[in-house]
């Protein structure tokens, strides 16, 4: 509605410029007026010129006055190009970071799909695992339970062998308390003292050997009367307390009898005295053996305890006093012989079979092992 006003009236003020005009160039035609000395019809042309111009001047003036548009297109058209460009610039620079940015956005598309691929293999895997792990549970629980009755099927094993052993002892030597050469006491004195110091460590030691032997058979000790039941002779005496005048460091000291015992006797005994000696370090190989389970004429049990009683005889080679009985120089748990067993059965072919020092092992003994068993 505005521009219509706007038009009608430009071409009002237009016509009424045009009619002044015409008027003013009629009057000067019949007057023949001359302006700037100009003949008249050149003056009507510049007149009419002149007239044109006025009008253009008028029309961009209103049009420059009414809208601001108008002035904008008229006098800011440079700053209006520059603009432009300055945004077509933007345009484009925001174009290339969009693109920039859609690759980025691409390459993690990319790696987002990748890591849902890796996801899906490692739940595969997983569920794979998890299956193998509830079999495995399984088998370990029947495998427990097979230990646990084998366990039991030793220990009553191991009590009638007990039982069997007494039995062939009681046939063999009737009220025979103590065997011929059987350790009745052992402990550890320090050689090297004074004569006297040395008698004195002797005497102690004795005396604890004394009341050893009288819990052993049931007599209570009573200090005002007491019990003496393990005898020395006075050369047995003597040559102990000699020794331990030329010995140095550590002694063991074992009580022996020098015959059966019977029940109510005297327990004559000599001393058996050796330097106490490192023999093992903590984690030292006593012994390494390998076999082959599917060459071997016997079982894993008795490969196992074969092995064992070399190690025996290894250590008591070294140096440990074994037990003059029994020939042994320390005992392992029944259950660690099965365990160990079982994983021979499982490992099959070749084994290297090895014992290792399970603490400090001396002359004194016991010899405590630790066993590996792997594949060779």
């Amino acid at each position: 509605m505005f521009g219509l006003r706007l038009i009608l009236v430009m071409a009002a003020i237009g016509g009424l410029i045009a009619y002044i005009a015409d008027k003013l160039g009629s009057k000067i035609g019949r007057a023949r007026m001359s302006v700037f000395g100009l003949r008249p019809k050149y003056t009507s042309i510049l007149l009419t010129v002149l007239t044109g111009i006025l009008i253009s001047v008028v029309t961009i003036g209103i049009m420059a006055a009414a809208s601001q548009s108008a002035r904008a297109a008229l006098f800011g058209m440079e700053k209006l190009q520059k603009d432009m460009q300055a945004l077509e610039k933007g345009k484009q620079d925001a174009d290339e970071e969009l693109k920039a940015k859609n690759a980025v956005i691409a390459q993690l598309d990319e790696k987002i799909q990748q890591s849902s691929r890796q996801n899906d293999e490692m739940e595969a895997n997983l569920k794979n695992l998890n299956e193998r792990y509830i079999v495995q549970q399984n088998e370990v629980a029947s495998l427990t339970e097979s230990k646990d009755q084998l366990t039991g099927e030793v220990k009553k094993l191991e009590g009638m062998t007990e039982a069997l052993t007494k039995g062939l002892t009681n046939v063999r030597v009737g009220t025979i308390f103590y065997l011929a050469g059987e350790v009745v006491y052992a402990g550890v004195l320090q050689g090297g003292l004074s004569h006297d110091e040395n008698e004195g460590q002797l005497a102690w030691f004795m005396e604890s050997a004394n009341n050893s032997v009288l819990s052993s058979i049931g007599i209570e000790r009573d200090p005002e009367k007491p019990v003496q039941i393990v005898w020395l002779t006075a050369e047995e005496w003597e040559s102990a307390v000699k020794k331990l005048d030329e010995g140095k460091g550590n002694m063991l000291v074992r009580v022996r009898t020098l015959g059966n015992i019977v029940l109510g006797e005297p327990v004559v005994c000599n001393l058996e005295i050796d330097e106490n000696q490192l023999i093992y370090a903590v984690g030292d190989l006593i012994l390494s053996e390998t076999v082959d389970l599917k060459k071997a004429n016997t079982g894993a049990d008795m490969i196992l305890m074969n092995f064992l009683s070399a190690v025996n005889h290894a250590t008591v080679e070294a140096g440990v006093k074994s037990d003059p009985i029994t020939g042994k120089v320390g005992n392992i748990n029944a259950a660690t012989v099965m365990e160990k067993s079982e994983e021979m059965k499982k490992l099959g072919g070749r084994i290297k079979l090895s014992a290792y020092a399970d603490g400090e092992i001396t002359t004194a003994g016991p010899v405590k092992v630790k066993l590996e068993v792997k594949a060779d």
